[in-house]
């Protein structure tokens, strides 16, 4: 190929590149589950979305893309018969475009409430070195405490950890470990737990 046909070439690749989206691509990409913003990691994330799918009663569209987004990140209920999410889908306009899934075994949630000066506690078994994540989010930011207890009754997250909306850590074994939730605010609060 000779120089004076490479750069007009050239040239209309990159025209092509810059070509304006189709209507029917524009259309797919409304359909995509809400972006989310950033979070310390994926539990605490997962609990958010809860939290705002809970505040999102009155927006069908936006309660879709909430609950699409719950979908494509594989989360389950601890407790089907308690679960807000089937619910929700009663009443949420859900995106034209299914949801990508996830991993078969993803995270779980648990809504729920806790009511003045009460403590609730959720033992839960976590894989010996794997990654576990706790994390909780509250609609209105209620004033929930929480923290994760080994066998020993010892925090597995430093103290100034326990008290943050999400507690990460590696367990050296398998075995049991206690969720506890505490609510010492003079309001109940309800909460969305994710454990991941």
């Amino acid at each position: 190929m000779t120089m004076k046909w490479l750069v007009p070439s050239a040239l209309a690749a990159f025209m092509g590149a810059c070509a304006p989206v189709p209507a029917q691509s524009a259309q797919r990409a409304e359909t995509v589950p809400a972006v989310v913003p950033p979070a310390n990691g994926p539990a605490e994330e997962i609990a958010r979305i809860l939290a705002q799918a809970d505040a999102a009663q009155s927006q069908p569209r936006q309660l879709g893309k909430l609950i699409a987004a719950l979908d494509a990140r594989g989360v389950k209920p601890l407790e089907p018969a308690a679960d807000p999410v089937a619910q929700w889908r009663t009443q949420a306009e859900m995106p034209v475009t299914p949801p990508y899934r996830g991993r078969v075994l993803g995270p779980a949630y648990k809504a729920g409430k806790i009511d003045p000066g009460a403590t609730v506690r959720l033992p839960q078994l976590f894989d010996g070195g794997r990654a576990a994540r706790v994390a909780i989010a509250t609609p209105g930011q209620a004033p929930l405490d929480f923290t994760v207890l080994d066998r020993e009754a010892k925090p597995v997250c430093p103290p100034a950890k326990a008290r943050s909306r999400e507690c990460s850590w590696t367990p050296l074994f398998s075995g049991r470990f206690e969720i506890v939730l505490s609510n010492s605010s003079s309001n109940a609060a309800g909460y969305y737990l994710v454990i991941d």
